[in-house]
């Protein structure tokens, strides 16, 4: 078999982002409103990765990391959709009118929230809120903190474990 030969060109890279297009919309399209920036992304990560190892199917390569970031991110919006969701079950339905006590439990539990996040680590602090107040995207928080790609998802990770973590045994708490 034949070792697999390092893409040195840009025009390399070129012909498997332009050979692989359709396949990438069709993988990203599963994340609404992120198709172009989970591309984008998964690209950008092909050339990092390029640049630094050899690489014998680049479009195979590509589509696997656009997998994996698609993965990634209806995870977790998953996540947050669990951890924000209501504690009533689903067989209520909206009131018009605020229910004091709903209102008092959310604020309650935004303020915890905004504790825990405040007790972060900077650093973590700091990808969390570019992440899910200024909505970038990883590449433009690692670009923003100076940081890898993958840097920014393991503060990502750790900062919504440990969100999680501490909201749900304040919860078991009560």
């Amino acid at each position: 078999m034949k070792p697999p030969s390092r893409i040195a060109t840009r025009q390399d890279l070129d012909v498997a982002f332009r050979s692989g297009a359709e396949g990438l919309r069709a993988i990203t399209r599963r994340v609404e409103d992120e198709e172009a920036d989970l591309a984008q992304e998964a690209c950008l990560k092909l050339v990092e990765f390029a640049s630094r190892e050899p690489v014998a199917t680049p479009t195979h390569l590509l589509y696997r990391m656009a997998r994996n970031l698609v993965i990634d991110r209806l995870r977790s919006r998953a996540l947050a959709t669990r951890f924000f969701r209501s504690d009533e079950g689903d067989d209520h339905h909206a009131c018009p009118e605020a229910d004091p006590e709903r209102a008092l439990l959310a604020n309650e539990r935004l303020r915890r929230a905004l504790e825990v996040i405040d007790a972060m680590p900077s650093r973590r602090r700091q990808a969390f809120l570019l992440h899910r107040i200024d909505g970038l995207t990883y590449l433009e928080i690692a670009r923003v903190m100076g940081v890898s790609v993958k840097a920014v998802e393991k503060h990502l990770a750790t900062a919504m474990f440990e969100l999680t973590r501490k909201m749900r045994s304040d919860e078991l708490d009560r």
